[in-house]
């Protein structure tokens, strides 16, 4: 177990059973992040021009175009909102607990550069621990079980938001080792620490360049090309002869320019229940068979 994950889990398990103390400095900081998040996610006006950022670079390049050429994407639906400012307060609540319970954080939410041949960008790490950059995220119950539990290569495999990339630069920017993620079940509470291989350095040097193509692609305006091609639906395990988007394209804001008439969203086509879940489909040729429910 992580020595992180140990101390945080000691002191929460203390604090279920008895009072423990709590500083006054560690609460007035917690108090100073959650307002500095409540600001960030209503007060602060959008910036005007894009600019590329750590935290968003390591997304498919096709949406960086988008992005750059103010493409006019899905609006967001009202809980979206309430889902970023949770978490950012789930954040500023896990440097808090792990603080309490006596690990040692340094430098939340430093400011860092780091420069590329013809380029420079930015971003805010979250926290250094025991000499190591980490970055703090709240998931869905699914994604903290499927993703992080499964350790690295699960996050890596299918790495729609750019985490991977995100993470490396912010530790390169430092000149410190990447150490992982610290999440939070957004759910449960639950905790996990899913760390990055210790051997392995091909994930920095892949971050890294595809960072810095990335960058080159947008500034020198390369022709825009669709990252992911559509893939066979499955239902129960067998191939339905449908085609849908992917993960990285059912969860970009950019789909409906991107895939334009192509592109309709219905009910899962083999499910027969009254309330099937909503589908991105490309192309069906296997329709759903309607049915009267009594």
């Amino acid at each position: 177990m992580s020595d992180i994950l140990h101390k945080v889990q000691n002191y929460l398990d203390k604090a279920n059973k008895d009072p423990v103390e709590v500083s006054d400095e560690l609460l007035e900081e917690f108090g100073e992040a959650c307002k500095s998040a409540l600001r960030k996610q209503f007060s602060e006006k959008r910036r005007g021009t894009f600019r590329p950022r750590m935290s968003s670079i390591g997304k498919p390049l096709c949406q960086l175009q988008m992005e750059a050429k103010n493409v006019k994407g899905e609006g967001q639906p009202y809980n979206v909102k309430m889902r970023n400012t949770f978490g950012d307060l789930i954040e500023a609540l896990a440097i808090f607990v792990m603080k309490s319970a006596g690990v040692e954080v340094k430098d939340e939410q430093k400011k860092v550069k780091l420069k590329f041949t013809d380029s420079e960008i930015e971003g805010r790490l979250d926290v250094k621990i025991n000499e190591k950059v980490w970055d703090i995220k709240s998931a869905s119950p699914y994604s903290f079980t499927k993703k992080f539990e499964g350790g690295f290569e699960e996050v890596a495999k299918d790495d729609a938001f750019g985490y991977v990339p995100q993470g490396y630069l912010y530790s390169e920017s430092e000149k410190m080792p990447f150490g992982g993620w610290i999440v939070i079940n957004k759910s449960t509470g639950e905790w996990t620490v899913c760390e990055t291989p210790i051997d392995d350095d091909s994930y920095r040097v892949k971050a890294l360049a595809s960072a810095e193509a990335n960058i080159a692609a947008i500034k020198n305006n390369v022709p825009f090309k669709r990252c992911f091609d559509d893939i066979e639906e499955t239902f129960r395990t067998k191939k339905t002869g449908n085609k849908i988007l992917g993960i990285a394209c059912t969860f970009c804001s950019y789909k409906l320019p991107c895939w334009g008439s192509q592109l309709k969203l219905l009910p899962q086509q083999q499910s027969q229940g009254k309330n099937p879940k909503w589908v991105w489909y490309t192309e069906v040729t296997n329709p759903r068979k309607e049915e009267t429910f009594a």
